[in-house]
């Protein structure tokens, strides 16, 4: 069987199975015997494009929403409104539909990204509950409870369209919005989605704005309820609120989930199940109910990653297991060789803080912090257990905002920046606990740290302009060159939480580096390494400084960094007791006092060595 399933990888699936669905839609309607099963086909294909905005949103961007309905009333009202009282044909009024609801989706969004659990969906339901009370209660525009009917058969051209022909026109619209689905979902901006999901930390970290890719969701999502609004009012000739209630809402979700979120054809399938049941289970009365939320309830059970989902883990399973291998490390690549070099004059100042002092509450965690660390050298933060190393860091690079005091980066203020903004200026770290996107591959997880080296935009990568595919292969051969750097290309196809702890280490230093970073700050980079690893490390920040790159480096391993570091910074209490080279760090009365208890504690020490270990 394994055997047999390599000849068939998931990635080559999409052409095939776009072209099987447009060689369905196309002969669909000369197998129907009636029209009401036409009719039952189109709202079909209307909930499916209106499941695939909805999977945008939840598979991607981890966001729940239980307004789904709003949305899909707006674009309904929208098209109804234009078509009966201002005279509009269908594509203006479709366009004009896909835009307000993308609109309605940003002022939706701006509240509800902010937000997480049970707030988001609080949110999102009143939003659908206001949608459903205006289309009641204004009734001049919306005929209240008797909504609006009338509206016109769709025409081309000066024809109507028949049912057949209307059926082809939903049929072509979804395929669009099932192409562009895919499109998006195997992008840059699908990967961003995923990454802010998995590790917003991390996220922010390479450059990516977590609010502005979950308002992108949002809209998107939005855009295509709009557009399923829009066909559905067309569909039906009528509207009312009482099609878009909670429950309706609650029923889209369902499709999502049910059908596999974050697959590319797991809402199709949920949205088939779900428009079918209650055309299959009419024959059991009063038991129609009961049987619809047991087959949910079972398969919720047995497959609870959906439909598609479980399918593909299972593929995923039968899979053969090869054994994976590491290379030695940083091992010499002229793709990295560009990436990483720097024209930026050694010795110059890099990072500047001045009086920097952040307390939470009555704690003073760094107190009047003043430090130069100087282009092209190592500069380490050593100190005890909570002296404020990793509080300093996250000042630095923005995830904390300080009381008082400056930072200055390559000579621009950066205190109140946003850490997405300072990675986009070269600003680029690892985190005491390795923060990565444990859910897609080792590559995907260098791929994203490219995020904001890409030049095409959101066109370019719905279209597959010629600019999205050179892009793509582009940075695809720079992160494959980086998994060789730091010994990984082995393990470019595995999930990255499937990696032994010290090569999520490295994964995480090439990811840092697909900034191209000006200044490294790595938070005890060398934890979980074994020896042999933390002689490569150290070879590998000593590279990385001759590149003119910058790395402040907070470690415990003090032999470590008494071995590679240019200057060494000593916190207690989260006050700076020493700061100067490796012997005068050694050789501060000030150091031995606070390490050691008393001056006189120092005689015993044999040699500098020893005062070393004493430090870690």
């Amino acid at each position: 069987m394994s055997s047999f399933l390599k000849y068939f990888p998931l990635k080559s699936y999409f052409p095939w199975l776009t072209l099987a669905l447009g060689i369905g839609i196309a002969t669909l309607p000369l197998a129907l015997e009636n029209a009401y099963l036409l009719r039952v086909w189109m709202l079909l294909l209307i909930y499916a494009l209106l499941a695939l905005g909805l999977n945008l949103l939840v598979g991607l961007a981890g966001l729940v929403s239980l307004g789904q309905a709003g949305l899909f009333a707006i674009g309904a009202y929208c098209v109804s409104i234009l078509a009966t009282k201002a005279g509009f044909g269908f594509f203006p009024g479709f366009v004009l539909s896909m835009l307000l609801a993308g609109g309605f989706g940003v002022m939706l969004a701006y509240p509800t990204v902010r937000v997480r659990g049970v707030y988001l969906a609080v949110i999102t339901i009143a939003f659908g509950i206001i949608v459903e009370n205006i289309a009641i209660e204004w009734s001049s525009v919306t005929g209240g409870t008797m909504g609006i009917s009338n509206i016109p058969k769709v025409s081309l051209i000066g024809t109507q369209l028949s049912d057949v022909q209307f059926f082809y026109l939903i049929g072509a619209i979804f395929l669009v919005g099932f192409v562009l689905h895919y499109n998006l979902i195997h992008s840059r901006f699908g990967r961003a989605m995923r990454a802010v999901t998995q590790s917003e930390i991390a996220a922010r970290s390479i450059g990516i704005n977590p609010i502005f890719m979950r308002t992108l969701a949002f809209v998107v999502s939005a855009v295509y309820a709009g557009a399923a609004g829009a066909l559905y009012a067309y569909l039906n000739n009528y509207v009312n609120p009482d099609t878009f209630r909670f429950a309706d809402s609650v029923r889209y979700l369902l499709m999502v989930i049910l059908g596999g979120s974050g697959t590319v054809i797991g809402p199709v399938i949920g949205a088939a199940i779900l428009t079918y049941l209650p055309e299959v289970f009419q024959a059991l009365g009063v038991w129609q109910q009961f049987a619809y939320g047991a087959l949910l309830a079972f398969v919720m059970f047995v497959m609870p990653l959906g439909i598609v989902g479980t399918v593909v883990h299972w593929y995923g399973l039968l899979q053969p297991k090869r054994a994976h291998s590491s290379q030695p490390w940083p091992a010499p690549q002229a793709e990295v060789d560009d990436l990483l070099e720097h024209r930026i004059e050694r010795d110059s100042i890099c990072l500047r803080t001045s009086s920097l002092t952040i307390a939470f509450g009555g704690l003073i965690a760094n107190n009047q912090i003043s430090e130069d660390v100087r282009t092209g050298t190592v500069h380490a933060v050593i100190g005890p257990n909570g002296a404020g190393k990793s509080t300093f860091l996250n000042c630095i690079s923005g995830f904390y905002q300080p009381t008082s005091g400056k930072v200055e980066l390559l000579g621009q203020l950066t205190v109140g920046m946003p850490t997405h903004a300072l990675a986009r200026l070269g600003l680029a770290r690892t985190f005491q606990n390795t923060e990565l996107f444990g859910q897609m591959t080792v590559l995907e997880n260098v791929l994203v740290g490219f995020h904001t080296s890409y030049k095409g935009g959101m066109l370019a990568t719905l279209l597959r302009l010629p600019i999205f595919f050179n892009e793509e292969r582009h940075f695809r051969n720079l992160a494959e060159a980086l998994l060789r750097y730091v010994g990984l290309s082995d393990y470019a196809d595995e999930q990255a939480r499937n990696l032994p702890f010290g090569h999520q280490r490295r994964l995480e230093i090439a990811r840092a580096l697909a900034l191209s970073p000006k200044l490294l700050l790595l938070d005890e980079p060398a934890a979980g390494l074994t020896h042999g690893e933390i002689e490569d490390l150290k070879s590998l920040i000593r590279e990385l400084a001759s590149r003119h790159i910058t790395v402040i480096l907070v470690e415990h391993h003090v032999e470590m960094v008494m071995a590679i570091s240019d200057r060494v910074m000593v916190l207690d209490y989260g006050e700076v007791i020493a700061s100067g080279s490796v012997q005068e760090v050694q050789d501060d009365p000030k150091v031995i006092e606070a390490y050691f208890g008393s001056a006189g504690t120092r005689e015993i020490l044999a040699t500098p060595v020893a005062t070393v270990n004493r430090l870690a």
